[in-house]
């Protein structure tokens, strides 16, 4: 055959390699074959054509760099749409699906700086209460033992970072309120009237 015939030959085995790359995973091997295809096939239009119709020549290098990626993309496409790409390849992620978990990180975000405390061990994962509300939590990498009082400072995922903090774990129960009971005097408190039966002069 011509060094013209054996340039085309090569080149369409070539465009076939990288359809067969695409849905055969190999390695590496059948890309290894594709460029040595593509490279014989230039080495042949050279012999061809070099010094004869230097235009055929490079008309033919630029329909190869025009060609090789649009066949790869192609390609790509096709594996997507087919009913092995479906199955082979993992399907992005709806906007239904997105949406819950940003409104969760949101929501948890919104945590960042109140206090509360932890009630289980966290090593570093574990429970903590905040606002009156169980969370899962992750700790700055330190052990925080049941009821120490722990402070958010971020989010991973749709946990709460947490640190500990000095002092007791203050509960977070609205102030009592003085409704005249039996209790000692507070600041607030009103002292009752004193009466006093002075003895008649």
């Amino acid at each position: 055959m011509s060094p013209e015939t054996y340039a085309l030959l090569l080149m369409i085995i070539g465009f076939a390699l990288i359809v067969a790359e695409v849905f055969i995973p190999s390695g590496g091997l059948i890309l290894i074959l594709c460029v040595i295809s593509f490279t014989s096939s230039i080495w042949f239009a050279y012999k061809a054509w070099w010094g004869v119709s230097d235009g055929i020549f490079w008309t033919y290098i630029a329909a190869l760099v025009v060609l090789i990626p649009g066949a790869t993309i192609a390609a790509f496409r096709f594996l997507e749409s087919s009913s092995i790409g479906r199955r082979v390849l993992l399907p992005a992620p709806t906007q239904e699906e997105v949406t819950p978990h940003q409104r969760e990180v949101s929501r948890l975000t919104a945590l960042i700086g109140q206090r509360g405390k932890a009630l289980t061990l966290m090593t570093p994962g574990g429970m903590v209460l905040v606002g009156g509300e169980r969370l899962h939590a992750i700790s700055e990498g330190t052990l925080i033992s049941p009821n120490e009082a722990i402070e958010v400072i971020g989010v991973k995922g749709t946990r709460v970072v947490v640190r500990t903090i000095a002092g007791p774990w203050v509960s977070e129960a609205p102030p009592r309120r003085n409704d005249g009971g039996s209790g000692g005097p507070s600041g607030d408190e009103t002292s009752p009237p004193l009466d006093f039966d002075f003895p008649p002069s």
